[in-house]
């Protein structure tokens, strides 16, 4: 017979969920930038209320509503999910493009892609003043092999920095607090791929959002 031990309460640690807007494709087949974002909080779970409390709202008045995806939601709906996280405190975003490069192969964004989740593991770090536990949570767009291969640079990241980590590949689609990931992320898109910033601007007046700069720009 298998025993199985109480859970016990570990450190409280920084949960850090990341997505990404745009694709991976070339600039002349795909979107013109690629945008990461992450949403970082010691509360995920008061996080997580405040996008379900809507959810269920929504559901009670006639929304047949699974869950929240900025690129798909009506302009209703994206208004009534900002107006919501204004209310969510201890968070923070921070966010990260680039506008792809003529003849850049899916291959090399794919590396981009991963240069772009180093960077903001060390702003993470940089963040981190309290030297507490991370937990790293990243939407699985990239293929199996290039998951490991970013799981192993990030890693190197937070190592470097003697910084506990733990490292996964979940939907952010499924996640409450990855929906706010990604609507940080398509936000940012909308301002630099449509040339409007609207949205941004209330994530903005939300929480702190700290935007970074690719220290390695691709070539």
């Amino acid at each position: 017979m298998e025993i199985v031990g109480d859970l016990t309460d570990s450190e409280p640690s920084i949960f850090v969920f990341v997505d990404e807007s745009g694709d991976l494709l070339p600039k002349e087949v795909g979107t013109t930038h690629l945008v990461l974002s992450a949403f970082i909080t010691k509360s995920p779970s008061v996080a997580a209320c405040k996008v379900n409390k809507l959810r269920y709202s929504l559901l009670s008045r006639g929304f047949n509503f699974e869950n929240f995806h900025a690129a798909d939601d009506s302009r209703l709906v994206r208004f009534e999910f900002l107006k919501q996280i204004r209310e969510i405190r201890d968070a923070k975003g921070v966010t990260i493009g680039i506008e792809k490069m003529e003849n850049t192969t899916s291959h090399k964004l794919v590396g981009i892609y991963i240069k772009l989740l180093a960077q903001i593991a060390a702003e993470v770090i940089r963040l981190n003043v309290n030297n507490s536990p991370i937990t790293f949570l990243i939407d699985p767009t990239l293929d199996k092999k290039s998951r490991s291969e970013a799981k192993r640079v990030i890693k190197h990241v937070f190592n470097s920095s003697n910084q506990r980590n733990l490292i996964y590949f979940q939907s952010m689609k499924r996640d409450s607090c990855g929906q706010i990931a990604d609507y940080l992320a398509w936000s940012h898109f909308q301002k630099v791929e449509r040339k409007t910033d609207s949205y941004l601007q209330i994530i903005m007046d939300s929480f702190e959002t700290r935007f970074l700069e690719l220290d390695d720009p691709p070539g």
